[in-house]
């Protein structure tokens, strides 16, 4: 059976695009955003021209998948698409004609925008290739790309990922990477770790250390010392690419600096991730981790970005095309704990300047005013003095921190750090079913809502709230959106397509 997509007058539901399938000689009205009417290997040839750029992204990538599940081992698709950068060429004094190729004819649908994504020839190869259409010819046209496509009996699997990276303590992004690891060995991927991080190679189970430390972002005296010793770092990185591996991840600074274009030369897919904001690195020494950033920062395949704040933080500063990012946000592993209150109100976080424990206990006066016997317990390590007041207890490090939150009434998040770019904490506490309280800005915004917690300006004001009424969504709301069940499949997908990207060249 052959079939031909055919752009249909019948546009139905609003922006739903509804074609005409062209079976034996029978035209056959359906939306092929949808599931095609079609026995699964019971097609051999597709047409679609001038059809995959009225789909959104959502509904190219499941009109592809159902495309291939039709098309037979060995079955073709045929494709045309619009070639952009040849429109603009070709019409460029002549814009409304210009515009009209660009976005269609939409006087007779009365529907704006009727073609609703634009592909490259590398992004539309990328994408068949990852519902196992592998590129057979690529002709240009005029102004439009013709692709034929070969249907494969092979999956995009990964067997090996590449983890290179400089850290010099365990932090939230230490902790997800360890939980994001142990998930994706569950899926039968080998994580080959190399940290110059002891206990986070003792945390992974079989991490590699690395042997120097080239840190370019720390303080002059590093600085120097990374100078001194860069040839010898070089060749611990180099050696790596002597390893079998599908692709690296990296979201430490001096090894993307370092290794990007190693891989880049050797034609290996790079994801980075950037767990936070950059400018205050990028100020260090004149600028030059700036001007080292922005010289590899096109080179990744994909950029993953925990947080819309992050992205706004970063995008216009580092240079990274927008296209390559990628808004994941950070996940926890699930612990189930009693409910023994024996406290009522924890912060669990760093003792940095900017994460708030200050402020917190500023606040804490106010809700003494409203709950004389309330307590705060303020959990972590770190360099910033504290002087405790009535019913607060300043406890250092504790070995199991999500069973303290468990233990609480309210998590407060106060942090106000700069360069704060998720915040993990929330995320356990939504996970306890303990409500949050945060300021309304930063990352806050985008991780509580009404259910999980209160948004504030005033932090005594945002407690006595939560021990009011608290709220008891968070549950929920952590199920629904923030188990490794959820982020870890979006990671792998982001992981499937940088692989898939070279592939195809």
């Amino acid at each position: 059976m052959k079939l031909n997509l055919g752009c249909g007058a019948d546009i139905r539901d609003g922006y739903i695009n509804v074609d005409v399938i062209k079976s034996r000689g029978v035209d056959v009205v359906c939306d092929i955003s949808q599931k095609l009417p079609f026995e699964d290997n019971s097609c051999e040839e597709i047409i679609a021209q001038d059809i995959l750029e009225h789909l959104t992204k959502e509904q190219l990538e499941s009109t592809l998948a159902e495309i291939s599940r039709v098309l037979l081992i060995g079955g073709r698709l045929k494709v045309r698409i619009p070639n952009i950068n040849a429109i603009f060429d070709k019409f460029a004094d002549d814009p409304d004609t210009r515009n009209l190729f660009l976005y269609g004819d939409t006087s007779q649908t009365g529907v704006w925008g009727a073609h609703k994504i634009g592909l490259t020839p590398k992004s539309i190869k990328t994408i068949c290739y990852l519902h196992s259409l592998k590129t057979i010819s690529e002709t240009l046209v005029d102004t439009n790309f013709e692709f034929e496509f070969k249907k494969i009996n092979s999956d995009v699997k990964l067997h090996k990922i590449l983890f290179i990276n400089q850290t010099l303590g365990i932090g939230g992004a230490e902790t997800f990477n360890i939980g994001l690891f142990n998930w994706l060995k569950k899926q039968n991927i080998v994580i080959e770790s190399h940290t110059t991080n002891d206990r986070f190679n003792e945390m992974l189970g079989d991490g590699q250390k690395i042997l120097v430390v080239l840190d370019i972002i720390g303080n002059w005296r590093g600085l120097l010392k990374a100078i001194i010793f860069l040839p010898y770092g070089l060749w611990q990185y180099i050696k790596l690419f002597f390893i079998d591996f599908d692709l690296i991840y990296m979201s430490g600074f001096p090894e993307k600096i370092i290794v990007t274009p190693i891989a880049k030369l050797l034609n290996k897919p790079v994801v980075w991730v950037e767990f936070g904001p950059l400018e205050t690195v990028f100020n260090k020494f004149f600028g030059l981790p700036k001007f080292l950033y922005r010289l590899v920062s096109r080179l990744p395949d994909v950029v993953i970005m925990p947080s819309r704040h992050t992205f706004k933080a970063n995008v216009a500063i580092t240079g990274i095309p927008t296209a390559k990012v990628r808004i994941i946000p950070c996940a926890v592993d699930i612990k189930k704990y009693p409910k023994v209150k024996n406290f009522t109100v924890v912060c669990v976080s760093r003792l940095e300047k900017g994460k708030g424990q200050d402020l917190l206990i500023e606040a804490w006066p106010g809700v003494l005013e409203k709950y004389p016997n309330a307590k705060l317990k303020i959990i972590g390590e770190g360099s910033m003095k504290l002087e405790p007041c009535k019913n607060v207890e300043i406890t250092g490090y504790v070995e199991d921190a999500v069973k303290e939150i468990a233990q609480a009434s309210v998590l407060v998040f106060p942090s106000l750090w700069e360069l704060e770019g998720f915040g993990l904490v929330m995320l356990e506490a939504m996970s306890q079913g303990v409500p949050v309280v945060a300021y309304n800005r930063g990352t806050a915004p985008e991780i509580i809502d009404e259910n999980s917690g209160i948004l504030v300006d005033d932090l005594a004001e945002g407690i006595i709230a939560m021990l009011e009424n608290p709220v008891t969504g968070g549950i929920k709301r952590f199920n629904e959106n923030y188990t490794f069940d959820v982020i870890g499949l979006r990671y792998l997908e982001v992981f499937k397509y940088a692989y898939s990207a070279h592939q195809t060249i």
